[in-house]
């Protein structure tokens, strides 16, 4: 297991490892690329469906850039604590269960637009860093970004309540999906 200070606990996911504590969780990831999808089915028939593909993978991508943006302000620790009820509860729902049943509940339609939304920890996480041994390509660039354009979030990620803002965030998403 690869370890250093942006990676220093690990959380399964679908029986895979996600490395770090400092990004938001799949099932948030999902729901927001569902959601880009989704908006994308308001426009005209006429409008070109390879463009339309593009556009919603493109802005996928983006969403999660931005999504790890925020997640100093929500239940990310600096150190996995699998010691911790609270914490290993959380994050088998949330993290793994509810990844799984969003993934199911919306692989007909959706499974490339949630694939595109998790791309970056595909690329970072699964293929850099077990495979070529190499550093994190995009979470470096997410990193500075929020620290220049984010600072001014409080630093949460400790505070066990704190799992109430990405339940916001997410069930945000969830009411656009229900309404579109």
């Amino acid at each position: 297991m690869i370890r250093n200070q942006d990676a220093v606990g690990s959380i399964p996911t679908i029986g895979l490892s996600i490395q770090g504590m400092k990004k938001m969780q799949m099932p948030t990831h999902f729901l927001f690329g569902v959601l880009i999808a989704k908006l994308f089915s308001l426009l005209p028939p006429t409008f070109p469906i390879a463009a339309q593909i593009l556009l919603i993978a493109v802005l996928a991508v983006i969403s999660h850039y931005l999504l790890d943006c925020i997640p100093i302000s929500t239940y990310h620790p600096y150190k996995a604590h699998w010691d911790d009820k609270f914490f290993k509860i959380f994050h088998i729902v949330y993290a793994l269960a509810l990844s799984v049943f969003i993934f199911i509940w919306f692989f007909k339609d959706y499974w490339w637009v949630m694939l595109f939304s998790i791309l970056p920890d595909i690329i970072d996480w699964y293929i850099l860093r077990p495979i070529f041994h190499k550093d994190p390509l995009v979470h470096p660039s997410i990193d500075k970004v929020r620290d220049t354009l984010f600072s001014w979030l409080p630093d949460l990620k400790e505070k066990k309540w704190a799992v109430v803002n990405e339940f916001i965030i997410a069930c945000g998403f969830v009411v656009g999906i229900i309404l579109l």
